[in-house]
């Protein structure tokens, strides 16, 4: 006799343990609580059911539409200039920095220069609204906001990668000439839908570090 039949059928609560009848000694079948169990146990592994399909199919689509990749994400240049658009910004309001979040990856660090002796204090894009809400007061931008654009750039790619060197101007509104020039150094990376921004660290133009010719407007393309 196969003994194996009997004891995978009670693990579902078909069969009760085997037992002698008047009838000669043949296992009894407890129809009505067996039963019962029986279809308890159906109802819970249909319901189980997809769940079992989804985990044996996992490359099989959901149905789930990924997000549309916003237009600021769309190529290097778009997220250079959103960029520049964000962080620029009015006396009475603040950079953008909802925006930012939208190009940064989550990770994404932000390197400001630093005086000598001091430590970088690098940041993602939540870090950096910290830093500028502890800071307003002492800006020079406060009175009149700040004006940021480029007026140059030298771009390096490779496949998903691209390296910008973006030399920019800064000023306010009240400000003839910008207060400030310097270059951004941007790393980009493409995910296969669309552009993050890696990073960004940048220095100063000062007397003793000038903005090198190459970086300038009207210098010849590399």
């Amino acid at each position: 006799m196969d003994r194996a039949k009997p004891i995978a059928a009670r693990r579902f609560g078909i069969l009760q343990p085997a037992s002698a009848s008047a009838s000669g000694g043949r296992p009894s079948i407890n129809r009505g609580e067996g039963n019962g169990r029986s279809a308890a146990r159906i109802q819970i592994f249909l319901a189980a059911l997809p769940f079992v399909v989804c985990a044996a199919a996992p490359g099989q689509p959901l149905g789930r539409r990924e997000a549309a990749v916003p237009a600021d994400a769309a190529s290097v240049d778009s997220a250079v200039a959103a960029y520049y658009a964000a962080v620029s910004h009015n006396p009475e309001a603040a950079p953008n920095f909802e925006r930012l979040r939208t190009i940064f990856l989550y990770v994404g660090m932000v390197i400001p220069p630093k005086a000598a002796g001091e430590k970088f204090a690098v940041s993602d894009v939540d870090g950096l609204a910290d830093r500028y809400e502890k800071t307003a007061a002492a800006r020079k931008e406060k009175a009149g906001g700040l004006i940021e654009r480029e007026i140059a750039r030298r771009t390096d790619c490779f496949g998903s990668v691209c390296h910008v060197f973006s030399t920019y101007e800064s000023r306010t509104q009240a400000d003839a000439a910008p207060f400030e020039r310097g270059i951004h150094s941007i790393q980009l990376l493409r995910d296969g839908r669309r552009w993050w921004i890696a990073s960004v660290a940048w220095d100063v133009e000062r007397p003793d570090n000038p903005i090198p010719s190459a970086y300038l407007p009207g210098a010849p393309k590399p």
